[in-house]
C-alpha cells in the first residue's frame, strides 16, 4: 500500500489548482475541488484535514460473505452520504491485510467523497503468496458489491496496487464479472511478467524501448521470491528459500550460503531464476521451474490474455522512475486496450507506490483523481 503521507503540496499548488477550477464549469470546479480536498487529506498526516472539517466520518462494518461455497471477510466503509457508487479496493502486500493503517486511512478518505468501499481480506497477499486464487477471490468480492451492496445498481469500481493489478484485471474480464465492474484503478501495475522479473533481477526492461530506467530496488527480487514460494511441494525447499527471502529484505549483504547449499530439486532452479543477473538467461531459467509454477506464471501474465475481454475503463497511474515495475508496462497496457478505454496518468513524483510529488508532480495525481471523481457519478 501507497506510502501517501507527508505530501508537501506548497500554497502555490493548491492556489494553481483552485484558479484552474474557478476557470471550468460548475461541475468540474466541484470536482476539482473535492479532488484537491483528496490529495490534501492523504497528505494530513495526524493533523486534521479541510476533507474532515467539511464530512462526516464514515462508518465501517466488518461483513461475512460466501460466494459459491467460498467465504470471505471484509470490511465495508459506509459515506454520511452515497453519492458516488461502489469500489472494490484490493490491498497489497501486507500481512496486516484490510486493516493495513494506510490502507483504512485511503478507504477512509474516499469515502468522505462519496464512494462505499468495500474491502476483502485477501490471505495470498497477507502472506506474500499471490496467485490466480487472488483473482478468484477479486472477483467474488465484485460478485458480492453487486449483489449486495445497495445504491451499486450492478456495478462497482476496482482499485489495486502493484501486483494486485494482475488479479483484478482478471478478475474483471470474467464472463459474468466483466459487466459489473465499471472502472478500474491501476497503480503501479505489471503487463508482461517475463519483462518485470527481467528488470528486477538484471536492470533490464526490453518493453521499454528508448527509456532510461534507474537500477532496480534491489529487494524486489526477493518479494518475488516469497511471492512463488507456496507453489513448491517440497516443504523443505519452502522453508529454506523463505528463510532466505526474509533475511535478505532485512539485509541484503546477509549470508545465505548455507541454505543455498541445501536446496533441493524444487528450490533450486527458483533461486537460481531471483538471482540471476543475466537478461538473456531469464527464458531458459523459467522453463526450469517446477511445471505447477510455470502454469501459474503464465496464468497471471496479462500479455498471454485477451485483453478485449475488459469492458471496464481503465485508468493507470505510474511513476517514470518506478524501481520495482517499469511504466513501459503501464503504456503497453494502455496500447494494448481500444483507444480511449485506458488513459495513463504519468506522475513524475510516484516511486513505485510511494508518493512525494512536487508541484507538477501533484498536478498529474489530481488530474487522476478529477478523473476517478468523475466516472464514480456515473
Amino acid at each position: 500500500m501507497s506510502r501517501i503521507k507527508n505530501m508537501p503540496f506548497s500554497p502555490r499548488f493548491v492556489g494553481l489548482l483552485l484558479m484552474l477550477g474557478l476557470l471550468s464549469g460548475c461541475g468540474a470546479l466541484n470536482r476539482g475541488y473535492e479532488a484537491l480536498l483528496v490529495l490534501e487529506d492523504l497528505s494530513a498526516g495526524s493533523e486534521e484535514s479541510w476533507l474532515e472539517q467539511r464530512t462526516s466520518e464514515p462508518s465501517r462494518e466488518k461483513v461475512n460473505y460466501a460466494v459459491k461455497g467460498r467465504d470471505y471477510v471484509a470490511d465495508i466503509y459506509h459515506p454520511e452520504i452515497p453519492r458516488r457508487g461502489a469500489m472494490v479496493l484490493v490491498h497489497g502486500f501486507t500481512e496486516e491485510g484490510r486493516r493495513d493503517p494506510r490502507l483504512v486511512e485511503f478507504a477512509m478518505t474516499l469515502s468522505r467523497v462519496g464512494f462505499t468501499l468495500v474491502v476483502p481480506e485477501l490471505e495470498g497477499l497477507k502472506d506474500f503468496s499471490i496467485s490466480t486464487r487472488e483473482a478468484q477471490a477479486i472477483a467474488d468480492a465484485v460478485r458480492y458489491t453487486t449483489n449486495e451492496i445497495e445504491a451499486t445498481e450492478s456495478e462497482t469500481a476496482l482499485a489495486a496496487i502493484s501486483f494486485a493489478v494482475g488479479p483484478a484485471l482478471i478478475a474483471a474480464m470474467q464472463e459474468d464479472t466483466a459487466g459489473r465492474v465499471s472502472f478500474v484503478v491501476a497503480v503501479g501495475g505489471y503487463y508482461d511478467l517475463t519483462d518485470m522479473l527481467r528488470y528486477v533481477t538484471t536492470g533490464e526492461d526490453r518493453g521499454g524501448a528508448a527509456l532510461e530506467l534507474p537500477p532496480p530496488e534491489s529487494r524486489a527480487r526477493w518479494a518475488m521470491l516469497l511471492s512463488q514460494l507456496h507453489w513448491l511441494e517440497d516443504e523443505e525447499d519452502q522453508a529454506l528459500l523463505e528463510n532466505i527471502a526474509r533475511r535478505k529484505l532485512e539485509d541484503r549483504s546477509a549470508a545465505v550460503e548455507a541454505e543455498v547449499r541445501r536446496l533441493g530439486p524444487q528450490g533450486r532452479p527458483l533461486y537460481n531464476l531471483v538471482t540471476n543477473e543475466d537478461p538473456d538467461n531469464v527464458n531458459a531459467l523459467l522453463a526450469k521451474l517446477p511445471s505447477r509454477l510455470r502454469q501459474e506464471f503464465k496464468a497471471l501474465d496479462l500479455s498471454r490474455r485477451d485483453l478485449d475481454e475488459l469492458q471496464a475503463q481503465l485508468i493507470l497511474i505510474h511513476g517514470p522512475n518506478d524501481r520495482v515495475i517499469p511504466i513501459s508496462h503501464s503504456r503497453r497496457l494502455e496500447d494494448a486496450l481500444p483507444e480511449g478505454q485506458a488513459h495513463l496518468y504519468e506522475a513524475a513524483g510516484l516511486e513505485h507506490v510511494d508518493v512525494s510529488p512536487g508541484l507538477l508532480d501533484g498536478w498529474e495525481l489530481w488530474r487522476a483523481t478529477v478523473h476517478v471523481l468523475k466516472l464514480g457519478e456515473q
